[in-house]
């Protein structure tokens, strides 16, 4: 049995820069616990009972863009790749018995699927880069909060708001390959259902 294929290097790369933002959270909350325990006897401010509620609303709007805004970008940038496409015969569960009742159905395929590959995950790094920004400024929301001088139970989701807007966005080529099908209206190959492994 072949080993498995690594994955491609743009992907790693877009792995790599999930894992340091993502980390980079748990650093955010760990300096900020630091300064509020380390304030010289001082204590915490009196915060503005508005500012909670206001930053609530554009974490909100934030958490939003942050799902919806890469998406467009990314149908955006993919359907302007220059990739061929070719039209193929979809494959027949019934074999030649249903291709003599009439013509098989037809589908359209990527010419180059390796070509339509690595454009699918060029394409795919700035729309990636948008959405955890995005996620991250919904952490540092909690983090001006906490500085500020709110309690735990206000700062705190936020932090784990953003954690968690970022954990779903860890790249893999399945949701990249669907993702670039769709923009496309293609496939990679005949009967393809991007759920190959990564």
């Amino acid at each position: 049995m072949n080993p498995p294929k690594p994955p491609p290097p743009a992907l790693m790369t877009q792995r790599i820069l999930w894992l340091a933002l993502l980390t980079s959270n748990f650093l955010y909350v760990g300096v900020l616990f630091y300064l509020r325990a380390n304030r010289g006897g001082q204590s915490l401010p009196a915060i503005d009972p508005t500012l909670a509620p206001a930053f609530a609303v554009v974490a909100l709007g934030v958490s939003a863009a942050s799902l919806l805004l890469p998406r467009r970008l990314y149908a955006s940038f993919a359907a302007s790749a220059p990739i061929e496409i070719r039209d193929g015969v979809k494959e027949d569960p019934m074999g030649a018995l249903q291709g003599f009742r009439r013509p098989a159905p037809s589908e359209r395929l990527f010419a180059d699927a390796d070509a339509a590959r690595r454009a699918a995950l060029l394409r795919n790094q700035s729309p990636f880069i948008v959405g955890m920004a995005l996620a991250e400024s919904v952490s540092l929301l909690g983090f001006v909060l906490g500085f500020l001088g709110a309690g735990e139970a206000i700062f705190l989701p936020f932090f784990a708001v953003g954690i968690a807007l970022q954990a779903t966005r860890f790249p893999t080529m399945v949701a990249i390959e669907r993702a670039f099908e769709a923009a496309h209206g293609a496939k990679f190959f005949s009967g393809h259902t991007s759920g190959a492994p990564d």
